[in-house]
């Protein structure tokens, strides 16, 4: 493919400034750039003229070799044309006349900041590429967001890493999950395929609504303002919703959720919206996935209502803990465990719980909690007898109604090894078994591999819990005298019985 460099070969219509700093494309005479590869790498960016045009036709590449893209006049990719933004940094694109580009792509490996006031628009794909953060100015909302048209696509952006710091508007009748964060955070929103001609737009905002300014209306809403069932709503953040043009009746919307464990249980959690006076639930009943982070929250737009701003709401009043954190670490053979309050209303007590694999938890302990406070409490708790290998914990938090809510899961490798000892061998009646660590199965062979018994303890084992230390007596009275195997927690022994 033919490349030329554009600080080289300029037309009469381009205008180097500044030695061939700066490349300039302004009037009178438009710009058309038909196929090709064309690469501009004046140091110190481009900039379009008001009154200045240029167009990439005929599916031509224009790569940007520089941090600075600043367009006043009009910028169009026509269809099957490339912008290619791959100078190394922070990738500024300024301005007051929206770019319309067809397929973009960053390969800048830093962020991407929008400041153009008219935004920019995509009419082919959006290629996140190596790109970091893409920001865009929050203030004038959607008016500078980035747009994708009807059939537009985007690749990347969605990582905590790499997503849309600011607006993302769609437009067209496609299902679509708009990649919006807060910078660290990824908060997707992803919306069911709605009427055509309809074009939506959405920004996370981490803070509470009743103190965060929505941009859309510059207003903030209430957390106390909500319409049965919905009791409360949480101070985590919220979406700003704005349905510019079409309509968003009956569009199904999922939402991606910071962790709200302290806020309420799954089973509670509603998508609410914010119709002008106050939140109503959007969701017909039971949609969260969890209340860790990433969890997912779903509901729908009621035909005919015009919905501004979504939230994470519950049908029952705040949980009475507000958990801070929650780790653990492994210290010699036990596993430390620390967790912060910074408010507690009526709780009743914590119930530690530990799992091997994530999704079955077993209680090994509880501690009481505070009850009533609005102080930073520090709370401890030491497994004395944690699982080979990778232990997962999480904390149920239970008030003084039974309401309970559970924390994140947290993982911590444990230090200690697997010690079992098997007595007496030989043995003419009953076998002891004594392990270092929970018993968590015990299975008995013939000498040919059939089984004699099988015995499944539940990871909570008490004793190895409060003690260090499990216990376990079988009896071997009925069986005949020979070898047997005997597997006790996945470790084989031979035992030979008199």
């Amino acid at each position: 493919m033919k490349k030329r460099l554009i600080a080289l070969a300029l037309p009469l219509w381009v205008v180097q400034a500044h030695g061939q700093n700066v490349t300039t494309y302004g009037p009178p005479d438009p710009v058309s750039i038909n196929t090709g590869y064309l690469s501009d790498y004046s140091p110190n960016g481009t900039v379009v003229q008001a009154g200045g045009s240029v167009t990439l036709a005929n599916g031509s590449t224009y790569e940007h070799g520089n941090l600075s893209f600043q367009n006043n006049g009009t910028w169009l990719g026509q269809t099957n044309s490339l912008d290619l933004f791959n100078a190394a940094g922070a990738l500024s694109i300024s301005g007051s006349s929206a770019p319309g580009f067809h397929n973009l792509q960053f390969q800048n490996g830093g962020t991407v900041a929008i400041s153009n006031t008219a935004g920019a628009n995509v009419g082919g794909q959006l290629n996140f590429g190596t790109s970091g953060i893409i920001t865009t100015t929050r203030n004038t909302h959607t008016i500078s967001a980035l747009r994708l048209a009807d059939g537009a696509t985007y690749a990347g952006g969605n990582t905590d890493a790499q997503h849309v710091d600011g607006y993302v508007t769609k437009t067209g009748d496609d299902a679509f999950v708009f990649p919006v964060g807060s910078a660290s955070d990824l908060r997707t929103v992803s919306i069911s395929a709605p009427a055509p001609g309809t074009t939506i737009s959405t920004a996370w905002f981490a803070g509470s609504p009743a103190t965060v300014t929505d941009p859309s209306d510059g207003a903030t809403h209430s957390l106390t303002a909500v319409a049965s069932p919905v009791e409360s709503v949480s101070p985590v953040g919220f979406w700003d919703w704005a349905n510019t043009a079409g309509n968003d009746d009956n569009v199904t919307v999922t939402v991606s959720i910071p962790s709200v464990s302290g806020f309420a249980a799954a089973a509670n959690l509603r998508l609410v919206g914010w119709n002008g006076t106050q939140w109503i639930s959007l969701s017909a009943g039971a949609t969260a996935s969890d209340t860790t982070e990433n969890s997912t929250l779903s509901g729908t737009i009621p035909a005919g209502v015009s919905i501004t701003a979504l939230a994470i709401g519950s049908t029952q009043p705040p949980l009475p803990v507000t958990l801070v954190s929650f780790t653990g670490k492994a210290v010699e053979e036990t596993v430390a465990l620390k967790w912060e309050t910074t408010e507690e209303v009526n709780a009743s007590h914590f119930e530690i719980q530990r799992s091997s694999d994530a999704r079955h938890f077993e209680p090994i302990g509880n501690v009481a909690a505070k009850g009533e406070s609005k102080i930073r409490i520090t709370y401890a708790f030491t497994d004395a007898a944690p699982l080979p290998g990778t232990n997962y914990y999480r904390l149920k938090q239970i008030d003084q109604d039974g309401t309970y809510a559970f924390s994140k899961t947290i993982s911590v490798t444990s230090n200690s090894e697997l010690r079992i000892s098997v007595y007496p061998n030989p043995v003419t009646d009953v076998l002891r078994i004594e392990s270092s660590t929970a018993l968590q199965s015990l299975e008995v062979f013939k000498a040919d591999g059939s089984k004699v018994m099988g015995i499944v303890i539940p990871t909570g084992n008490a004793e190895a819990a409060t003690s260090g230390r499990a216990f376990r007596e079988i009896s071997l009275r009925d069986q005949k005298p020979g070898i047997y195997i005997l597997v006790v927690n996945g470790k084989c022994f031979k035992v030979l019985k008199n």
